[in-house]
């Protein structure tokens, strides 16, 4: 009496793959040995022989107690239970599962393809997989960037088979990834890429420029806008700036995201009628925006010495944007040279040894007892100049005149009269 000397072994197979599933068989002698799909009911072979039609279907012995049922190619629908039968006057029999494990695949007739909205619209991503187990679908973007599902809310990774993305932005255009998996490699994914339109928008970083007669300088524009159009620069006697020339060098550099250009305009040797407002102009099928930048004169740059301010020094300019022009003299021959401190400090002790020797002659002059009018007066050859102008009046001279007038003497009458023209003095210088 035959018997089975092993249980049939439950098999996972990807599909495409070949899958055997053996059965064992002692003292089998004449009785026949049967493969039954048990979920159809179908008879595939009996003994060496194929019964079914399906030509994937084979069968074959070891020549002692093993029989096997090959499946090529397996298919999704070759999943099921598989029964081992033989015909004793009671059949007996074991049964064995295959699995068939799919890998993942989108469905692109029933996802989302590449789509073009308007800034502040709403738009869902949908994504259909297939596969054995069922995939699971997660969203991301191909920048790595935060996913903003709505106002409030942003993600790295947003789950599930549809995407919504509420009153969308410039910032949310991109590629956007649907990546199926179901542990069964390889994960699948689709690329659906959402552009957005909208109007262009200018950003002036600095709106003054200052620059030196005869010297280069820079002046930029920030601009959003997609799809792109025409950008381009205006000079102030209103004739447009396309490309770069002898006098002009425009340059336009790409952004961090593709709807935004650095916009970049070189004026070299900056001349009285290149002063002026200059508009940075965006223009596409959607509208048009323009910032404007004022370039203005900040002085020629000396030449030498003479052309410097009072005292040897020049003023630092102060200017909005670039060039800033820094605080330095200027040599006969054009070369910068540091501020001359120890020329400064000279000049500040001078003046200080001037106002001591002033105030020194005055105060003798007060003490002598026949003081005339003229002695009151300051003369060119008594003193030096004042650092201060020519109406300096002396602290010393003040004290005396204030001294003479309030104190009490027996000359009370000559002493008013010589107070009342050192007043007059006074008033003069």
């Amino acid at each position: 009496m035959p018997y089975f000397l092993e249980p049939i072994s439950n098999v996972t197979v990807p599909a495409g793959r070949d899958v055997r599933l053996a059965c064992v068989v002692d003292h089998l002698s004449n009785y026949k040995l049967a493969w039954i799909q048990q979920d159809r009911s179908a008879i595939l072979t009996v003994g060496n022989h194929v019964i079914t039609r399906n030509d994937r279907i084979g069968v074959s012995h070891d020549g002692h107690r093993t029989w096997y049922l090959t499946i090529k190619d397996v298919r999704p629908g070759d999943a099921g239970t598989y029964m081992c039968q033989i015909n004793t006057a009671t059949a007996i029999s074991q049964t064995g599962h295959v699995s068939v494990v799919v890998p993942p695949y989108i469905k692109d007739e029933m996802s989302s393809d590449d789509v073009t909205l308007q800034e502040g619209m709403d738009v869902t991503l949908v994504c259909s997989a297939r596969g054995s187990p069922v995939p699971s679908i997660m969203w991301r973007r191909e920048d790595k960037s935060d996913i903003r599902v709505n106002l409030t809310s942003t993600m790295k990774e947003a789950p599930g088979p549809l995407l919504h993305l509420s009153k969308v932005s410039r910032t949310d255009m991109g590629a956007y990834l649907c990546i199926a998996s179901n542990g069964v490699p390889p994960s699948v994914s689709k690329r659906i890429d959402v552009v957005i339109r909208f109007l262009p928008t200018v950003y002036v970083p600095h709106q003054l420029v200052g620059v030196p007669l005869g010297q280069d300088v820079t002046i930029e524009c920030y601009i959003e806008a997609w799809p792109k159009g025409l950008n381009y620069w205006k000079r102030p006697n209103g004739i447009e700036i396309l490309h770069s020339d002898d006098k002009y060098e425009v340059k336009e550099v790409e952004g961090s995201q593709k709807y935004k250009t650095h916009m970049l305009l070189t004026i070299q040797r900056v001349s009285k009628s290149d002063i002026g407002k200059y508009n940075c102009i965006a223009n596409n099928s959607q509208g048009g925006a323009e910032q404007v930048v004022r370039v203005s004169d900040t002085g020629v740059v000396p030449s030498n010495r003479n052309a410097l301010n009072k005292g040897g020094f020049e003023n630092k300019e102060s200017s909005v944007g670039k060039p800033a022009i820094p605080a330095v003299n200027w040599s006969k021959t054009n070369e910068a040279t540091p501020p001359l401190k120890n020329d400064f400090e000279e000049h500040r002790k001078a003046s200080q040894r001037s106002q001591t020797t002033h105030q020194q002659q005055t105060t003798k002059m007060l003490q002598k007892p026949n003081l005339g009018f003229e002695s009151l007066l300051p003369s060119p050859s008594s003193s030096s100049p004042s650092p201060r102008g020519s109406r300096y009046r002396s602290p010393a001279l003040l004290a005396s005149l204030s001294s003479l007038l309030a104190s009490p003497s027996r000359h009370s009458h000559r002493s008013w009269f010589l107070g009342f023209l050192l007043l007059l003095g006074f008033l003069s210088l």
